[in-house]
C-alpha cells in the first residue's frame, strides 16, 4: 500500500525517462535508425510522456497525496520531455535544412519560455484552466513543425517559435479537459471538434504527413481558446 501513495511521483519519473530516451535517440547514431524513424520514435516517447503527466495529477488527486516535492517532480520532467526535447528537435532538424544559425539558436527560446510558464504554474491555484498555453500543447505544437519545414521560410519559423512562446509566459486563458460543464466550455469543444474535423479533411485532401497533424491539431485548439474567449468577452460587454 505505500508504494501506491508514490505513484504519482513514480509516473512523474516516467514521465522524464522517457524525456531522456528520446534525448538519446535523437543524438545517438548506433541504432542504425533513418532520420524519419527516429523522428517518429521520438513523437511516440513524447506522446506516451504526455500521457504519464495526466496519469500522476490524476491519481495525486484520486489518491489525495498531493505535495510540493510532487509538483517540483512534476516541472523538472515537464521540462525535459515537453521543453528540451521539441527545443532540440527542432534544431536538429533545422540543421540538416542547412537553416541560417540565428535561426537555428531560436528554438532555445522554447526552453527559457518554459522553465518561466513552469515556475508560474507552481504558484498558480489550481483551476479548471491554464494561464498561458500548457508547455505539453506547445511541446505537441513543435513536434510536428520538422515535417512541416520544407514549407516555412526563416520569417515564418522565427515568427513562430516566438508567438507561441509567448503564448506559454501570458495570462491569456486556454481551456482544460478537467471540467466541460459551463456554457463557455461547451462551447469550446463544439468549436475545437468542428476544427479538428476541418483539419483531418484538409489533411486526406492533400496528403499531408501524420506527424504534422500534431501542429495543425494544437493551432486548432489554439484558435478555439482564442475564439471562445472573443465571443464570452464581446457578449460581457453589452
Amino acid at each position: 500500500m505505500k508504494f501506491i501513495k508514490h505513484l504519482p511521483n513514480f509516473l512523474t519519473i516516467c514521465n522524464a525517462l522517457l524525456g531522456c530516451f528520446a534525448l538519446f535517440f535523437l543524438f545517438v547514431e548506433s541504432f542504425g535508425y533513418s532520420n524519419s524513424e527516429k523522428y517518429h520514435c521520438i513523437i511516440l516517447l513524447i506522446f506516451i510522456a504526455a500521457i504519464f503527466d495526466f496519469l500522476d495529477g490524476f491519481f495525486a488527486k484520486f489518491l489525495n497525496v498531493k505535495s510540493n516535492l510532487g509538483s517540483q517532480l512534476d516541472s523538472f520532467s515537464d521540462l525535459i520531455s515537453f521543453a528540451v526535447v521539441p527545443a532540440f528537435l527542432l534544431i536538429y532538424y533545422l540543421s540538416i535544412h542547412e537553416f541560417s544559425l540565428y535561426v537555428k539558436l531560436t528554438p532555445l527560446i522554447i526552453i527559457l519560455s518554459s522553465i518561466y510558464r513552469l515556475s508560474k504554474f507552481n504558484l498558480l491555484e489550481s483551476s479548471n484552466h491554464f494561464k498561458g498555453l500548457p508547455t505539453p500543447a506547445n511541446a505537441m505544437f513543435f513536434l510536428g513543425l520538422p515535417s512541416l519545414l520544407l514549407y516555412l521560410n526563416e520569417f515564418v519559423l522565427i515568427s513562430i517559435v516566438l508567438i507561441f512562446s509567448f503564448l506559454m509566459i501570458s495570462d491569456f486563458k486556454f481551456y482544460s479537459f478537467k471540467s466541460l460543464k459551463n456554457k463557455d466550455e461547451k462551447q469550446f469543444l463544439f468549436v475545437l471538434i468542428l476544427l479538428q474535423l476541418v483539419i483531418i479533411i484538409f489533411s486526406f485532401v492533400y496528403d499531408l504527413e501524420l506527424a504534422s497533424l500534431l501542429s495543425f491539431m494544437i493551432l486548432a485548439y489554439v484558435l478555439s481558446c482564442f475564439i471562445i474567449s472573443g465571443i464570452n468577452k464581446e457578449a460581457s460587454s453589452y
